[in-house]
């Protein structure tokens, strides 16, 4: 069997190469959607009746999901030059049944012509730059695409081309200039951030913006502060399609300041109580107790970030109050408290480094035995607010801690080894199946042969994919009952 087909939390199906090696195969099995935080913005934002272009559409994994969200009457042009997964991607489209989704043969770069494609370890390497092991494609531009199919609006524009995105911009002038759309790029490859990249796009009348993953919203890229070490796309938009975004509350230009007042104060642990978690530590959750005056800043920012009903530039100023206070807090006193709240703060502002280093130190107290928790707290991992932990307090806080440290260490279990020991944590009962499948995914290519778990076998809503596992489809497993069988 060459090929898996699998189902994704988008609720569209993709067809893979079978294969661990293949990234796109590996992350979709793991984690049943792409790593990137912008999928789920732009399936928040994008309507039906829209115009996509999808550079470097490898598999699918935006296209096709991006398709199914335009619907019949929208259009997205995918251009994938490598023959392999363009073939794959084609099949996608037939069992999606997405006829409006357009497969384009091509690379795009600055100008019309022939170019050697090298292909890479997986097919999300392939490259135009290099020498190597590769087949002859066609290359074409936005501006001659733009030219030949006579768009009359473009809506996003998606550009993850493996070096050629400088190249792209200056083959596609007079289409940024003729239209409008939101631009995602890449703008880290490896290590090494674009930061060319990063300036050409103001040039051409555009202001960049990142993405909160925490929230569906765009802010400023602060070009005098370093990119986050995790970040790899930034976004692109004139100031009428910026204008637009923040018409829907989905766009900042500029985030101010903000400092909690009394009645902030007052509330600080109102929307923390609410959580389903919160009855179990009734006793350090109580309103009268006297807090750290700073953490109970931090908290209270934090809840005000929360508040949905409140404007979108307000919330966003809270948070990077909550980010900032929480740690400072903790660089003077770290507790498990603490430090699992600045995890989880940092992490829905797209401070990810510091979540990490939050993380490690938390692991850091819990080696040193340090498992009292005396003051009130979010968990690290956001999942775990709707999970009461009932009588297992301790493990239900390891548990929100160190799952949160395995998503937050790596984009995927395949490019870092574990944190720490995941037989312990599956064996948890607050365990994600994703956490499983993060364990088994990294044994089987690493050369074991798996036996699959008997959770893996049963089909749940964060587990899409029970069949292909039940089977022994993915590679490198077992199943008992076929093995016995035999």
């Amino acid at each position: 069997m060459n090929d898996l087909t699998l189902r994704l939390k988008s609720g569209v199906s993709l067809v893979v190469p079978a294969s661990l090696e293949s990234i796109t195969t590996y992350v979709l099995l793991e984690q049943e959607e792409w790593f990137e935080k912008e999928s789920a913005f732009l399936l928040h934002w994008l309507r039906p009746g829209m115009t996509v272009i999808d550079i470097g559409a490898n598999l699918g994994v935006y296209s096709l999901p991006l398709a199914r969200r335009v619907g019949p009457h929208g259009h997205v042009f995918a251009y994938e030059p490598a023959s392999e997964p363009r073939s794959l991607l084609e099949r996608s489209r037939s069992v999606n049944r997405a006829d409006n989704l357009h497969v384009v043969a091509a690379a795009a770069s600055d100008s019309p012509r022939e170019g050697h494609l090298v292909l890479g370890a997986s097919s999300e390497l392939n490259s135009l730059e290099g020498s190597g092991p590769g087949e002859t494609v066609r290359i074409t531009s936005l501006d001659a695409e733009d030219g030949t199919r006579g768009w009359s609006s473009v809506d996003f524009v998606k550009i993850d081309a493996e070096g050629e995105e400088e190249r792209i911009l200056g083959g596609g002038k007079a289409f940024f200039d003729r239209h409008s759309p939101l631009v995602m790029f890449e703008i880290k490859a490896g290590t090494v951030v674009n930061e060319s990249l990063r300036s050409a796009f103001p040039q051409l009348g555009y202001n960049v913006y990142r993405l909160l993953p925490g929230a569906p919203a765009l802010v400023p890229d602060e070009r005098d502060k370093p990119i986050d070490g995790y970040e790899l796309n930034l976004f692109a938009a004139k100031p009428d399609r910026a204008a637009a975004l923040a018409s829907e509350g989905l766009l900042l230009d500029a985030v101010p300041n903000w400092t909690p007042g009394s009645d902030d104060r007052a509330k600080a642990l109102d929307l923390l109580n609410a959580q389903d978690y919160a009855p179990a530590f009734a006793g350090m959750f109580a309103r009268e107790l006297e807090l750290h005056p700073g953490y109970h800043a931090s908290l209270a920012a934090y809840a005000a970030w929360r508040a949905s009903d409140t404007p979108l530039a307000e919330r966003c100023g809270a948070l990077r109050f909550a980010c900032d206070t929480l740690l400072a807090v903790c660089q003077g006193a770290p507790t498990l408290a603490r430090l699992s709240t600045l995890a989880r703060a940092t992490w829905e502002s797209g401070q990810r480094e510091i979540c990490l280093l939050a993380l490690r130190s938390f692991a850091q107290l819990v080696e040193q035995g340090a498992m009292n928790v005396s003051e009130p707290f979010w968990p690290a991992c956001a999942r775990f607010d709707g999970l009461p932990p009932g009588p297992h307090r301790a493990e239900w806080l390891l548990a929100s801690a160190f799952e949160q440290l395995e998503r937050a260490a790596s984009f995927s279990s395949r490019f870092a080894a574990a944190q720490f020991d995941l037989d312990w944590l599956c064996a948890l009962p607050f365990a994600a199946a994703e956490m499983e499948r993060h364990r088994v995914l990294r044994r089987a290519r690493a050369g074991e042969h798996v036996e699959v778990p008997a959770r893996l076998c049963v089909a749940a809503d964060d587990h899409l994919n029970a069949d292909v596992w039940r089977n022994a489809l993915v590679p490198g497993t077992w199943l008992r009952r076929a093995a016995e069988s035999r």
